[in-house]
């Protein structure tokens, strides 16, 4: 199937592979930054991504397909409250520590790689994110 499905607070949350790469994106760089806020190096998150060098379960299909299943998510977003990471689907939040939002980056990564390639894409795509800021607030986000 080309959509994640990801059953969170009890009412499942549908989304197209695509939409959850980029959500894994924006964890993924808001996690580091929650982590950042604890005073913690960021080589941490590395020791947290095991599940992400797992092999896939399917194999790639030779033609490109869709389920038709539509997503029942309109809007979504990521943000970041001191060492939480905030997703936002619709009018449901969920707060997860940044250790756990890792964890979930990992995971709505894996699921989102699998249906990419149930779905046949074999095309590779960068994602990347960045936060920019002034220096002086990065001031406190010393290490030791």
């Amino acid at each position: 199937m080309d959509l994640v499905e990801a059953n969170l607070g009890g009412s499942p949350i549908l989304l197209y592979y695509q939409e959850v790469l980029d959500i894994c994106m924006k964890i993924r760089g808001l996690a580091t930054f929650a982590l950042r806020y604890e005073r913690n190096p960021p080589t941490l998150i590395r020791e947290l991504e095991d599940y992400e060098r797992t092999p896939f379960e399917n194999t790639l299909s030779p033609v490109y397909r869709r389920s038709g299943l539509m997503t029942n998510v309109k809007t979504w977003k990521v943000t970041q409250e001191n060492q939480l990471v905030v997703l936002r689907f619709n009018d449901q939040y969920f707060k997860f520590h940044y250790a756990d939002a890792v964890v979930l980056h990992a995971w709505l990564g894996h699921a989102a790689k699998e249906a990419k390639r149930w779905a046949g894409d074999s095309s590779r795509q960068w994602r990347v994110f960045a936060r920019l800021t002034d220096a002086e607030d990065n001031d406190k986000f010393a290490y030791g």
